[in-house]
């Protein structure tokens, strides 16, 4: 079964590693570098699964939880 996953990952090489493993396992991912443009894409969308960076440059991790 295919899940939505969104990344949010401010390193791109991280990001990128993540992405690849993710899809190679057949899931659709979305990636956004800070937390702010997260939770704006989390007002309109759903994800089965959110792999989350706690430490980002304007909205920390932390946030995007609460």
């Amino acid at each position: 079964m295919s899940m939505r996953v969104l990344i949010v990952e401010d390193e791109k090489h991280l990001a990128d590693g993540l992405r690849f493993n993710i899809e190679a396992e057949g899931h659709e991912v979305e990636v956004d570098d800070d937390g702010a443009p997260a939770l704006e894409r989390l007002e309109s969308e759903v994800f089965d699964a959110i792999v989350l960076d706690v430490m980002l440059p304007t909205v920390d991790g932390f946030e995007v939880a609460r």
